[in-house]
């Protein structure tokens, strides 16, 4: 029997108190934190989702991987001048925005984790995924600030582990005068011999999880995963929806996870240490958060 998502359902139950940060590892024992942890091979594909067209059919997740063509990360080039409006000193049009939503935006692990690093680069240094996901939820919030969203930071520590029912009990407990959403990013990892050798063979590309059952989560992470692909060009592996994630099943709102990319995919690692790739991927979550404001869910 599906568990009922409380945004699905009807009223929320009370939401329990916010948990002090520690680090919980013992703790959480057997508890699922993301996609790399979730399913035995990364390499499969769940549905695939195109930007034209949304109406999601039911994921599965244990398919045998889909050939979908390597299509690089790249920047797009500026815009053409002479595509300017006649007036050069008008803005662009901003879309309408309205505070329809507060964004609990989740930074993924912490400096505590074990794993969740890349082997070492030629350069001696290794992708350490805590770094990464705060760099992104910060280029995030920046946007939002500028834009007026409201949004919560979920887990601003670096120094803490998993740390996954503390930071449910905080997005759970935040108290807010409009609706919540639960965003929590990522990189992903595919099955290696250890954490100090690149996956071989190496997975690639961005996807989206949500909660098994909940038709919100499924809408939320389709839009979310439209505009990763959309702006970054990676290898689409679509939609992945579960009942196990911790966090999109402990949460009392509409909750969805990224994975945005493979760190211990040697070539995509080191897309992903780009300044200009990072900035590509908060700009793809801030267009979903975008397009949720201005549209509903």
């Amino acid at each position: 029997m599906l568990k009922k998502k409380a945004d699905d359902v009807g009223p929320k139950p009370t939401p329990p108190k916010p948990s002090p940060p520690k680090n919980d590892d013992e703790e959480d024992g057997a508890l699922v934190s993301d996609g790399s942890d979730l399913i035995s091979d990364p390499d499969t594909i769940g549905t695939i989702v195109f930007p034209e067209d949304l109406e999601i059919t039911e994921p599965v997740i244990d398919t045998p991987p889909v050939d979908l063509p390597d299509i690089p990360i790249i920047v797009p080039p500026t815009d053409d001048p002479t595509d300017s409006p006649d007036d050069p000193t008008s803005p662009p049009e901003e879309p309408e925005v309205q505070q329809r939503f507060l964004w609990c935006l989740d930074n993924g692990h912490g400096k505590f984790t074990k794993g969740k690093r890349s082997p070492k680069f030629e350069d001696g240094k290794r992708f350490f995924e805590y770094e990464f996901n705060r760099d992104i939820v910060k280029r995030i919030m920046e946007q939002l600030d500028e834009k007026g969203i409201k949004y919560f930071n979920v887990v601003p520590e670096v120094d803490t582990d998993n740390f996954l029912k503390g930071r449910v009990d905080r997005a759970n407990g935040h108290q807010s005068d409009i609706p919540k959403l639960f965003v929590s990013i990522h990189a992903n990892a595919a099955r290696s011999e250890s954490i100090d050798h690149w996956a071989n063979p190496p997975a690639k590309g961005a996807e989206t999880w949500y909660y098994t059952g909940s038709n919100r989560g499924r809408k939320l992470a389709a839009i979310f995963q439209k505009h990763m692909v959309n702006y970054t060009g990676m290898v689409n592996r679509g939609l992945k929806s579960t009942r196990s994630l911790y966090v999109i099943k402990n949460t009392t709102m509409t909750a969805v996870l990224t994975e945005n990319g493979f760190y211990n995919h040697k070539k995509e690692a080191a897309e992903l240490r780009k300044d200009a790739v990072r900035q590509l991927i908060a700009d793809a979550h801030v267009a979903a958060i975008l397009e949720v404001e201005k549209n509903g869910l």
